[in-house]
């Protein structure tokens, strides 16, 4: 059993860096007042980039660069049709979505299936080996690739960013109230930009490293709607980066249970009262179709709870978001 739940915490913390690089990136998008829902499609553009530029060039490390820089590529067209155009930011990133599907479809046609060898395991520096030996949670927590540690660092680094320094404030401030910062001298709409490229940057981040560690390989449509997952993480977080990594394990948790929970025997004995009864509901419930919606449900289920448990003061959503600002109409 100990086997079993070292394991498991292995395998949700490596699903997780998916979630946490791509809530991360969202949480500055809309703290900036844009709502991003091209996520999905900026990590698929992500993934096969990053894919495509470590098979060329052998570099895992580049992958994961171009990876990132054609994130931001599909953002700065969310940019520029909600910030200077002011489109609909629904519109913009459903759209986004569509496109960066199309386009990883068609141009991934080549590389689908085929395995590199991406990441590999490394412990932790300076810290790791004496660590890694810690019962159920060392080879989870200390044990990993490159881009886990790298997102667990992210979470305290974009939290101090955001609350802790002059640049995030003003972050903070375009997203609360737009008018009142352009006012106190904040470029409204070149923070507006910034944020929305930090954000496709980091959903770039979390393709690539679907497809160059945690997989180590292209599928077509490989994200599998984590990126509207991590959208819903973002209201479950309340806009705040360190509950975003609590979400991020819980969905990895989930993730993490479809491969897992195959080689479980939690049947009772038939000769049990319960047994006609519960085996059935059982053999039902861990079906891998079943489970594979259990993600989604949850993301449903976390949603509804978190806003019947918070009016929209408590909520925490930035209060100029899905706003467009123009200076000409104040």
């Amino acid at each position: 059993m100990v086997g079993f739940a070292a394991g498991l915490l292995d395998a949700a913390v490596r699903a997780s860096t998916v979630f946490i690089f791509a809530a991360l990136g969202e949480i500055i998008s809309e703290r900036g007042g844009v709502l991003n829902l091209g996520v999905e499609g900026m990590m698929l553009v992500g993934a096969l980039g990053g894919f495509a530029t470590t098979v060329v060039t052998g570099s895992y490390w580049l992958g994961f660069a171009a990876g990132m820089a054609l994130g931001a590529a599909l953002a700065l067209i969310h940019a520029f049709l909600c910030i200077t155009l002011k489109s609909s930011q629904v519109i913009s990133g459903v759209m986004l979505t569509l496109l960066g599907t199309g386009l990883t479809t068609y141009f991934g046609t080549d590389w689908v299936n085929e395995s590199i060898d991406g990441f590999p395991q490394m412990t932790l520096p300076l810290v790791g080996e004496y660590l890694v030996g810690i019962p159920v949670i060392g080879e989870a927590f200390f044990r990993s690739t490159a881009p886990d540690f790298i997102a667990l660092a992210l979470v305290p680094t974009v939290w101090w960013f955001l609350f802790r320094t002059n640049l995030g404030l003003e972050v903070i401030s375009v997203g609360e109230d737009p008018e009142t910062a352009d006012t106190m001298g904040v470029d409204v709409f070149k923070m507006r930009y910034l944020c929305v490229l930090l954000g496709g940057a980091f959903a770039g981040a979390a393709g690539a490293h679907l497809s160059l560690a945690f997989s180590q390989l292209w599928a077509t449509g490989m994200v599998a709607g984590r990126g509207w997952i991590a959208v819903a993480l973002v209201i479950f977080a309340q806009w705040r980066p360190e509950r975003a990594l609590v979400g991020a394990y819980l969905f990895g948790l989930l993730d993490a249970l479809q491969l897992r929970s195959q080689g479980i025997d939690l049947a009772l004995d038939p000769a049990s009262p319960l047994a006609g009864v519960v085996n059935p509901a059982l053999e039902l419930l861990m079906h891998p179709t079943i489970m594979s919606t259990y993600p989604y449900l949850a993301t449903i289920v976390v949603l509804v709870v978190t806003v019947v448990r918070f009016d929209d003061s408590r909520l925490g959503a930035p209060s100029a978001l899905l706003e467009p600002y123009s200076r000409e109409t104040d």
